[in-house]
C-alpha cells in the first residue's frame, strides 16, 4: 500500500517540508515553517493532516562526510519528533541539496519560469530534494 512521507530540511530559523509518496517515488515541496516553541506541535498537525507514515530528515554532514554540531542538533530534533509522533525517523545525507535548490531557483528565475518568490521557499525545495534523494537510494 502506498505511503506518504514527510521530508524535512531542518534549519535553525526555518524548517522546509516536502511530501512524497512511495507509489511514484516522487517528492514535492510543501511549505516552510518558522521555528518557534510549538514547532513539534505544528509538525504533528501536518503529520496527522497528511496521514504521514514515515519521516525523512536531511542530515547535514561536512564535505568529508563527517557529522558536525548542526548534525547533532538535527538528530536531537529527530529523536524528539519521533517520540512525539510515534513514527520512524530516517536520515538522508543532505550535502549539496541547499546549493542545488538555490541553483534551480536561480535558473528558473533567469528563464522567467518563476517570479521572485521568497527565498524561504528554497527550504521547502531543499526538503523535496532530500526526500527525492532518499527515494532514489531505495531503488
Amino acid at each position: 500500500m502506498p505511503e506518504l512521507l514527510l521530508g524535512i530540511d531542518y534549519g535553525r530559523k526555518r524548517i522546509g517540508l516536502a511530501i512524497g509518496q512511495t507509489l511514484t517515488s516522487t517528492a514535492n515541496p510543501l511549505k516552510v515553517l518558522i521555528k518557534q516553541n510549538d514547532i513539534l506541535d505544528q509538525l504533528q498537525a501536518i503529520i496527522k493532516e497528511w496521514q504521514i507514515s514515515r519521516i525523512i530528515i536531511g542530515l547535514p554532514l561536512t564535505m568529508a562526510g563527517e557529522e558536525q554540531d548542526i548534525s547533532r542538533e538535527v538528530r536531537n530534533f529527530g529523536r524528539k519528533l519521533g517520540h512525539q509522533s510515534g513514527l520512524a525517523i530516517e536520515y538522508c545525507d543532505e550535502r549539496l541539496t541547499s546549493y542545488e535548490a538555490e541553483r534551480d531557483f536561480q535558473q528558473q528565475r533567469s528563464q522567467q519560469t518563476r517570479k521572485a518568490k521568497h527565498k524561504q521557499q528554497l527550504d521547502a525545495e531543499a526538503a523535496a530534494l532530500i526526500l527525492q534523494s532518499w527515494f532514489n537510494q531505495q531503488v
